[in-house]
């Protein structure tokens, strides 16, 4: 087998046993826990007996925990079957795919700005390096990147929703509002979604900023950079032309694996502005103690960060050639 497809395989291969070993655990642990996960459900005293005993059979509480485990697992790897949500009384795979399009659509759009901006910032600091501008600048996202991401969103929603009011303080679109056309609804979205999108671009383009000016810098040191300076090309030419495309590798290689870590940062996020994603379903699924729906969620974010973190390996490979496919 050729190295690259070994590569691939064995990266799969482990995907898919770090996703198998997720649902196991988010499956096994809430049952153990003292009542176990449906203990609001059927010990609640305005439950018919009649009911209670439905519900022990709809779930298989009456069955040792390993056939329950066994019957789940054919269940969601046969039919994609998770369990019937608690409160929104609709199958989990429903209700979480309605959500997921705004947590997607949130994400990649604030990961792809602050790429954008992190880059472009992290190399102009890097050819300033040792200016005013350059320590104002790294100082500035230093700071901004010790934030969490609920506390800059509170800030940003107090400041820019509450005193300002140049931003909505909750909602992905206004409720029960009709448009006259798709390019009405869009901008209501965007009026919506600007402030927290903000707050992952800030947060996301400190890092992006880091890896880029340390990444120029190295570069800029190099012999062929000396090379383009000696022929008389300007000092843009020299930075975007020559130093940027060699710098940029690994910046690249944290903007694929970011699309699946800044998912947990934009869960959050949702919460704090009431965005109908899957944070703030998530949010619901605690309060609400409906755990089909939770455990739903672990698995489809899980799975789609792993998803994304492997696919972001396996095209570094291809990138990459110091990358050992061994």
């Amino acid at each position: 087998m050729p190295g690259i497809a070994r590569y691939v395989a064995r990266k799969v291969a482990s995907r898919i046993l770090v996703f198998f070993i997720i649902v196991s655990v988010t499956f096994i642990i809430p049952r153990l826990m003292p009542g176990g996960a449906f203990a609001y459900l059927i010990e609640n005293p305005n439950i018919s007996p009649e009911l209670r005993e439905a519900l022990i059979k709809e779930f298989g509480l009456d069955k040792p925990l390993w056939v329950q485990y066994v019957a789940f697992l054919k269940e969601f790897f046969l039919r994609g079957n998770i369990g019937i949500s608690f409160y929104y009384l609709k199958p989990v795979s429903e209700v979480i795919m309605q959500a997921l399009p705004w947590t997607v659509a949130l994400v990649t759009t604030s990961v792809v700005l602050s790429a954008l901006f992190g880059i472009t910032l992290g190399a102009l600091a890097a050819y300033k390096r040792g200016s005013k501008l350059e320590a104002g600048m790294f100082n500035t996202f230093m700071f901004i990147r010790s934030m969490p991401s609920f506390w800059l969103g509170l800030v940003l929603l107090i400041v820019f929703g509450y005193y300002l009011r140049v931003a909505p303080l909750y909602g992905a679109y206004t409720y029960g509002a009709t448009y006259r056309s798709t390019l009405d609804f869009i901008a209501d979205v965007m009026w919506h979604l600007w402030l927290p999108m903000t707050t992952l671009v800030l947060l996301g383009t400190s890092v992006y900023f880091i890896l880029s000016r340390n990444s120029v810098v190295d570069v800029l040191t190099e012999d062929f950079v000396m090379v383009a300076k000696a022929k008389g090309l300007s000092d843009k030419e020299v930075l975007f032309r020559h130093a940027l495309r060699p710098a940029s590798l690994p910046v690249l290689t944290y903007l694929a694996l970011d699309l699946g870590y800044s998912i947990g940062g934009a869960l959050l996020v949702e919460v704090v502005f009431s965005l109908p994603g899957v944070g703030k379903l998530m949010y619901e699924a605690v309060y609400m103690t409906d755990y089909p729906l939770l455990l739903g969620i672990v698995i489809y974010v899980s799975a789609l960060t792993l998803t994304l973190i492997t696919i972001a390996e396996i095209l570094y490979a291809f990138i990459d050639p110091r990358v050992k496919l061994l």
